[in-house]
């Protein structure tokens, strides 16, 4: 074979309408491997109360939401999920039980994260296996582990965090879901000693480098791709002049090991603000940015030849 086509994206916070993109653009451009670099789980629940017969309520992005019958009800539910959240049909005393307690709310959106990966493995399954095409999905630094026993449920979606891979004969893939410390805590958050170990781990999972493709969450520190607004102390957006500061907050062990393996193509995600194609040396590093929260899908199209990468270009859907 020439050459590879990758399809690559990341940041995709559980957006079913997302998804299905991605699903189509794999099949219209033929692609080699669909690749999603972390963050695949949403961030909130959207409980939709049943206030009668076929009569439901609940809140979008804080308006009220209504459904008059079973139908209406079915593309709410769509709606919900196709911006990446979650819905959660219940009767108002089950609302009320889930509002008094945080461990029982905290288990109920667990259990709908993990359906909706599974769901997604589902669909992968059913519309890209057949044609020969590689997936690959791995979590980042957003996502609880419980996400990686979904994922290793399949014999045929790939994780590649902590993993090596070959995408063909001539190229392999690894990949590290974990970023730098950010101000949120989320649960793949490392120190910047710890993250180099990982990657340093994975570097060394590798037959040929410079050949690789590496599947790094974190965006390089300073390289353009990882620019984010600067928050106060209180996570406040600083702006100045009526503009946003923004600043890079990406890791400098990432961008250390790409200074010195050089893998043929790094890809990123995490900073969704910061999309663009940038080379550190001869790496080619890849940030599609995000934007699930309005169903589009931001997606990379790279060709790779044995030892280059032939041709990129942005995917907006």
């Amino acid at each position: 074979m020439d050459f590879i086509t990758l399809l690559y994206t990341s940041d995709l916070h559980g957006s079913n309408l997302a998804f299905r993109k991605l699903l189509n653009a794999a099949l219209t451009y033929k692609v080699h491997a669909v690749i999603i670099g972390g963050d695949i789980t949403g961030k909130a629940m959207v409980p939709i109360i049943r206030r009668g017969d076929s009569v439901y309520e609940g809140y979008l992005f804080g308006v009220k939401e209504v459904a008059h019958s079973l139908a209406e009800l079915e593309a709410l539910k769509d709606r919900i999920s196709n911006v990446g959240f979650y819905p959660l049909v219940v009767e108002p005393d089950e609302a009320r039980a889930l509002e008094a307690d945080s461990a029982r709310r905290e288990e109920a959106f667990l259990q709908l994260m993990l359906e909706r990966i599974a769901q997604w493995v589902e669909l992968a399954e059913q519309h890209l296996r057949p044609r020969g095409i590689q997936f690959y999905m791995m979590p980042g630094n957003d996502d609880v582990y419980d996400v990686d026993s979904v994922i290793a449920s399949s014999d045929y979606v790939r994780n590649p965090d902590g993993r090596r891979f070959w995408l063909d004969d001539d190229h392999e893939i690894v990949g590290v879901g974990a970023a730098n410390m950010t101000p949120w805590a989320c649960p793949r958050d490392l120190e910047e000693e710890e993250l180099q170990e990982r990657l340093e781990q994975v570097m060394q999972l590798l037959a040929h480098p410079s050949r690789a493709v590496c599947v790094f969450h974190c965006p390089p520190y300073n390289s353009q791709l990882d620019l984010a607004p600067e928050l106060d102390r209180d996570l406040r957006i600083v702006a100045h002049g009526g503009q946003v500061l923004l600043k890079p907050v990406g890791s400098k062990a990432v961008r250390e090991i790409i200074e010195r393996y050089q893998p043929l193509l790094a890809l990123h995600g995490h900073i969704h603000e910061s999309p663009g194609f940038r080379k550190i040396g001869r790496t080619l590093c890849v940030n599609p940015g995000s934007e699930y929260a309005e169903g589009i899908l931001r997606a990379a199209l790279i060709n790779l030849e044995r030892d280059r990468v032939k041709g990129y270009m942005p995917i907006y859907a």
